[in-house]
């Protein structure tokens, strides 16, 4: 499994996401807001997933989206995003920068971690 890279402004959350995908022996890396996603990104390129909040203060998710996409535009990288407050608009906007599913928070953990056995083996099956 790639390495996934979780953004969200609530640290609450954030933590418990993180732990709940440790436990299933996904290999997350957090980061509060899109800046330091984008930071992180710059310094571990084996950062191939990335689950990003759809709302958050600083850059939202489709924002953080086009700018990884602008800043790296050689990598592959398959975005996910969840949100609990978007319009259907803004699910068809985050579909069309790239996101290859929308989550509602609460998320439901269990099409998490199908989404993110998906994108491993649609890698595998590629390789």
């Amino acid at each position: 499994m790639d390495q996934v890279l979780v953004i969200d402004d609530e640290p609450e959350y954030l933590d418990e996401l993180v732990e709940a995908l440790g436990f299933l022996g996904h290999a997350t890396i957090s980061v509060g807001r899109g800046a330091e996603a984008i930071d992180t990104l710059r310094r571990d390129p084996a950062i191939r997933v990335i689950l990003t909040d759809m709302r958050m203060p600083d850059m939202d998710g489709i924002t953080l989206i086009k700018a990884v996409q602008e800043t790296f535009p050689g990598r592959k990288i398959d975005f996910l995003m969840m949100t609990g407050h978007a319009a259907p608009g803004d699910i068809a906007q985050a579909l069309a920068a790239g996101v290859v599913r929308c989550f509602r928070k609460p998320l439901a953990f269990e099409d998490l971690c199908a989404a993110l056995v998906e994108l491993d083996g649609g890698k595998d099956e590629g390789a």
